[in-house]
């Protein structure tokens, strides 16, 4: 799985490549991410607004903070990247028959 996590103008856009299947676990990090985030500029620091597109093997992430309010790019990479690898399951490590 590829990820980037890029802004513009008021907008953080986080797009998934190779995601194959794992859109869920991808959404469970995003909420993960909004529920134990107290840092600012953070998902959880505001209310942003969510829109989640997929399609085929990538998904693509905007996120609009409140009104007034800022989102740090650097947080959010760092916030998914934990609960996308550090956390994830380990691979079945027996071999196929």
């Amino acid at each position: 799985m590829r990820m980037r996590v890029s802004e513009r103008q008021n907008e953080v856009r986080i797009e998934l490549s190779r995601v194959a299947g794992r859109q869920g676990s991808v959404l469970a990090a995003l909420t993960a991410c909004q529920k134990s985030c107290t840092c600012s500029g953070g998902l959880g620091a505001s209310s942003a607004a969510l829109s989640v597109r997929a399609r085929g093997d990538e998904l693509k992430v905007s996120l609009r903070p409140a009104q007034g309010q800022q989102l740090d790019v650097g947080e959010i990479y760092r916030c998914l990247r934990r609960n996308l690898v550090e956390h994830a399951p380990p691979l079945d490590s027996a071999p196929a028959a």
